[in-house]
C-alpha cells in the first residue's frame, strides 16, 4: 500500500521569519524527474536548467553573484512549497502563493497554486491540492487561481492539448492526466491560453498577402502608417532600450484582454530583461516607432530548448537534492555554454515570440501587418525555420485572429478557478 505523506518545505512571507533555503528549493525543482509519464515515448518534456529554475523560485536573500540571485516578485508575495512522498520517494509537488499586487489591482483576496506535478494517483494528487488550498484558505483567500508561475507575465496555465508537440522555452508542459485531477477536485475553467506555431514555408503565402494589404492601406488617407519605423534593439544602449520596452509592456498588457496579468515593477522587469539579454539576439527584438515615439514592441528569442532537449536525450541523469551538486551544476554550465556558442553562430532553427503588442490607438491597421512581416522576413534571413507565438489569451482577439492565420494552434493551456 502506498504511504503517501506531504512534506512542507517552508514558507516565505516578507518581513517574517522564513524557513526556506536553496537545498529545499532544489528538492522541489527536481520532482518532475520522478514522474514516470515524462519518461514515456509520448512525452516531449524538456527539463529547465536547475540554476535558472531555483533562482526564479528564490525568495531568500541568499545570492551567488553571477550564478544565482533573488526573484523580486517576492517583494510583494508570499509562498509555500509542498512535496508528496511515497515511502521516501517524491511523487508530486505544488506551491501556494499570494500576490499582493494582483489582489490590490482586483480588490479581491485571490490565492494561487502553481508548478503542480503528480504521479497518476488521485489520492496523491488530492493530498497535494488539499495542502495548497488549505494554506491559502488560512490566509482568507476567497478564490484560488492556477496553475501558474507566477502570473501571465511568466508561465501560466495547465497544458490540456498539444502533448505531441515539443514545447518552446518557458512554455508549460505537464502530463495529460493532470486535467482530470483539477476538474475532479472542483476547479472550473477561467480562460485558455494558446501557442500558435508557424514555419517559413507555411507563412510565405500569407506574408505575400500581408504585403499587398499593407500597400493598399498605406495609400489610404489617415491610415496611421506614415512615419512608422520598426528597428532592432540596440544592446549598446541596453538600459534605455529596456526602459522603452518596460513602459510599452505595462501599458499594453495591463488590460482586461490579458487576464491573470499585473503590472511588473521596475525590479521585476529588470530581472526579466537580464534573462532576455543573456538568451536572446538584438536582431530578434524590435521597437516600433511613429515619428520617433515608441508605440509597439516585439521581443523574440531563440528556443534554447533545442539545446536542452538534445543534451538530455539518452542520459540517465537522476539529479541530486543538494543545491551545490557538482554533476547538476556541470550539466547547467555545459548547456549554457552551448546556448551562448549557438547564439554567436546564429545556429538556431526555432524562436519564440514572448512579447508582441502595439498601443491600442494604432491597432487594426497596416502597422500590425508590418510587424508580422518584419519578424517573419528577418527571422528567415537569420536561418529560423519555425516559430511559436505564445502565450496568447483566448479573449485577446486582436492578436489571436491575425496570428492564427500564420499557422496552427500547437498548445492550449487552461487557467482554473476554485471558489473556497
Amino acid at each position: 500500500m502506498p504511504g503517501f505523506h506531504i512534506r512542507e518545505l517552508g514558507e516565505y512571507r516578507p518581513g517574517s521569519f522564513n524557513s526556506l533555503n536553496l537545498n529545499k528549493l532544489k528538492e522541489f525543482v527536481i520532482v518532475p524527474y520522478y514522474i514516470d509519464w515524462y519518461k514515456s515515448r509520448e512525452s516531449k518534456k524538456v527539463y529547465p536548467l536547475f540554476i535558472q529554475e531555483i533562482e526564479s523560485l528564490n525568495p531568500t536573500s541568499f545570492r551567488l553573484p553571477g550564478i544565482i540571485g533573488r526573484n523580486p516578485f517576492f517583494d510583494h508575495a508570499q509562498i509555500k512549497f509542498f512535496i508528496a512522498y511515497d515511502n521516501g520517494r517524491p511523487v508530486g509537488r505544488v506551491m501556494s502563493f499570494i500576490d499582493y499586487n494582483y489582489n490590490e489591482k482586483h480588490n479581491e483576496n485571490f490565492g494561487w497554486i502553481g508548478l503542480f506535478e503528480s504521479i497518476g494517483n488521485r489520492d496523491a494528487a488530492g493530498m497535494l491540492i488539499d495542502s495548497a488550498v488549505d494554506y491559502l484558505k488560512g490566509y482568507g483567500c476567497r478564490k484560488i487561481l492556477g496553475p501558474a508561475k507566477f502570473n501571465a507575465g511568466g508561465e501560466v496555465g495547465l497544458l490540456i492539448d498539444g502533448f505531441e508537440n515539443k514545447p518552446y522555452f518557458m512554455e508549460p508542459y505537464n502530463a495529460p492526466y493532470y486535467k482530470d485531477f483539477f476538474e475532479g477536485y472542483g476547479f472550473r475553467k477561467e480562460n485558455d491560453w494558446y501557442s500558435i506555431i508557424t514555419d517559413s514555408v507555411v507563412s510565405k503565402n500569407y506574408m505575400d498577402r500581408i504585403e499587398r494589404v499593407m500597400l493598399k492601406i498605406s495609400n489610404k488617407k489617415g491610415s496611421n502608417f506614415d512615419g512608422v519605423n520598426i528597428r532592432c534593439a540596440d544592446f549598446k544602449d541596453y538600459r534605455s532600450e529596456i526602459m522603452r520596452i518596460r513602459e510599452l509592456y505595462n501599458d499594453i498588457w495591463d488590460t482586461d484582454k490579458h487576464p491573470q496579468q499585473v503590472r511588473l515593477t521596475d525590479a521585476e522587469f529588470n530581472y526579466l530583461a537580464m534573462g532576455i539579454k543573456a538568451m536572446s539576439m538584438e536582431e530578434l527584438i524590435f521597437i516600433v516607432e511613429k515619428h520617433g515615439e515608441p508605440i509597439g514592441v516585439s521581443v523574440n528569442f531563440p528556443d534554447i530548448n533545442e539545446i536542452i532537449y538534445d543534451f538530455d536525450q539518452g542520459q540517465q541523469h537522476q539529479p541530486s537534492r543538494r543545491f551545490l551538486s557538482r554533476r547538476d551544476l556541470t550539466r547547467d554550465i555545459k548547456i549554457f555554454n552551448l546556448v551562448r556558442r549557438k547564439l554567436k553562430i546564429k545556429g538556431y532553427t526555432r524562436f519564440r515570440s514572448l512579447i508582441l503588442g502595439i498601443k491600442k490607438e494604432y491597432r487594426r491597421n497596416a502597422i500590425e501587418a508590418k510587424i508580422y512581416s518584419k519578424i517573419s522576413t528577418d527571422a528567415v534571413d537569420l536561418g529560423f525555420k519555425h516559430a511559436s507565438g505564445s502565450q496568447l489569451a483566448d479573449i485577446n482577439l486582436d492578436i489571436v485572429n491575425p496570428i492564427s492565420r500564420l499557422g496552427k494552434v500547437a498548445f492550449t493551456w487552461r487557467v482554473y478557478g476554485l471558489d473556497v
